[in-house]
């Protein structure tokens, strides 16, 4: 009996003790867990503030240099000192502006004004987050000349440490407020979190430590009461009864995890056997949308796809890339002869004639109706014309038979493509000129131009005559110039 108070006051002193690390630890971790978070949202807000920032300084200079094209055509048309100078000063009131400089195509630097050296200095973070000191030289072009004439330019040089100031600012200031909320959070949650459930569980702890539910000689006492915190009272009543069912649980868990290693031994093998079948439908169903179902040749979406793929490369490599276009001439009046059946023998006969013809790289393809299109990789034009020419000859040549009749039936091609530097120096300089400047255009629409080329010159076949092949006008090229962008 004597011992009982003392072992009470060591359990208190050891209850206080443990409250006094789990307050402090605590408070680490919830200084620790602030800390990161505000820094997690200061590089968020950072990464933010960067990508607007960088959006606002590029889409400004793109405004302000493109309203000022027309007045830089004025001044340089007109030869107006006074105007330019309204201009550039104009201009400078943008701080990320540095110089403003307007050539003349004849002699030379018409007008220049620049900031003071040292006005704005230059900082590494300008060149690390907004690409530095940049130059955006854009052509001075006379529209009321035909044709439109190159009569000038206007340089202007970007200075971005007006942004980088800017950004550094208000990443500076937000990481301030934010590490000192982080702290006070950090400080009120650890304080909260102690009083509110660290030291009720501390004392709920130090009441499961001290009581022994195998002793059934002595009752198990109720534990500690708490005035607001309900759920730790009755996780304590639960804990009284808890001890007696361990054992008995014990028996039906692990009865249930054999049930449950073998149902996810076959869970599995069902899994696998189902994602094979998925993945084989979705085979299927790729190459159904990819395949024309008639023919069996590739259809206008896979053929497009290629053409991308082609052009691509002709871009990166120089590799020419020719197109070829044919439609079954009086399709129509065959149908309507024959019958649609006797038209789809053409189209399959057709079909197999172009798989037998051709290498193993080029690519046939059903457009739609009686149109048909081939893609010929690393092929210069003049070979185009030359297997466009065979296949025509070839198809006049054939016959399908059906019911009893042979169906004879010719084709009109055209006939487009995307030489290579040394199949351009055979074309007439302009075109060569319009082609390289094609390639540069990475906005432009290539394959629906090339597809309009060809599309032009079967057409121009079938004006002719029909059953002729005919190469596409390239001068025609200019008629797609909208489509380059402004600096080609």
């Amino acid at each position: 009996m004597a011992g009982k108070p003392s072992e009470k006051r060591d359990n208190v002193l050891a209850s206080m003790k443990l409250g006094s690390t789990i307050a402090a630890r605590q408070l680490k971790y919830s200084l620790f867990l602030a800390v990161a978070l505000g820094l997690l949202i200061v590089a968020i807000r950072g990464y933010q503030d960067y990508y607007w920032l960088d959006g606002v300084y590029q889409q400004g200079n793109q405004r302000l240099i493109s309203s000022s094209v027309p007045v830089a055509t004025q001044v340089l048309a007109k030869h107006d000192l006074e105007l330019a100078e309204v201009m550039a000063r104009g201009m400078l009131n943008n701080r990320s502006i540095a110089r403003v400089t307007l050539t003349n195509a004849d002699d030379g630097i018409f007008y220049e004004l620049k900031r003071p050296a040292g006005e704005i200095p230059i900082s590494r973070w300008a060149e690390k987050m907004f690409a530095g000191l940049q130059t955006i030289t854009v052509p001075v072009r006379d529209p009321d000349r035909q044709p439109v004439t190159t009569i000038g330019e206007m340089v202007v040089d970007l200075n971005p440490q007006v942004y980088v100031d800017a950004y550094m600012t208000r990443l500076s200031w937000s990481f301030l407020a934010t590490m000192v909320l982080a702290a006070v959070m950090a400080m009120a949650f650890a304080m909260m979190s102690y009083f509110i459930f660290s030291r009720p569980v501390i004392r709920l702890g130090n009441y499961i430590v001290n009581a022994d539910p195998t002793d059934e000689s002595r009752p198990l006492q109720m534990p500690p009461e708490h005035r607001h915190d309900d759920e730790v009272q009755l996780l304590g009543s639960v804990t009284v009864g808890l001890f007696g069912m361990i054992r008995q649980q014990l028996g039906q868990l692990r009865k249930a995890r054999d049930e449950l290693q073998n149902a996810n031994i076959t869970l599995e093998e069902r899994v696998k056997q189902r994602t094979q079948e998925l993945n084989e439908a979705m085979s299927k169903l790729e190459v159904l949308a990819s395949t024309d179902p008639l023919t069996e040749l590739p259809n206008r979406r896979a053929y497009l796809a290629r053409l991308d793929e082609a052009i691509s490369i002709w871009r990166r490599r120089d590799t020419p890339v020719s197109v070829i276009l044919l439609d079954i001439d009086r399709f129509k009046a065959l149908n309507d002869t024959y019958g649609h059946q006797a038209g789809d023998a053409v189209l399959v006969a057709l079909a197999e004639m172009l798989r037998k013809a051709l290498r193993a790289i080029d690519l046939p393809a059903r457009m739609g109706g009686e149109e048909f299109a081939v893609l010929l990789p690393g092929e210069e034009l003049e070979g185009a014309m030359i297997l466009a020419e065979r296949l025509r000859k070839e198809l006049e040549k054939s016959s399908v038979d059906f019911g009893g009749s042979k169906l004879n039936f010719t084709s009109s091609f055209g006939v487009s493509g995307l030489p290579s530097s040394a199949g351009m120096a055979a074309l007439d300089p302009e075109v060569a000129k319009q082609f390289d400047a094609l390639r540069k255009a990475e906005r432009a629409d290539i394959s629906g131009i090339l597809y309009s080329l060809a599309d032009q010159a079967l057409y121009k076949a079938k004006e002719e005559g029909r059953n002729r092949c005919r190469l596409a006008d390239f001068k025609s090229l200019s008629e797609f110039k909208e489509v380059f962008p402004f600096d080609v």
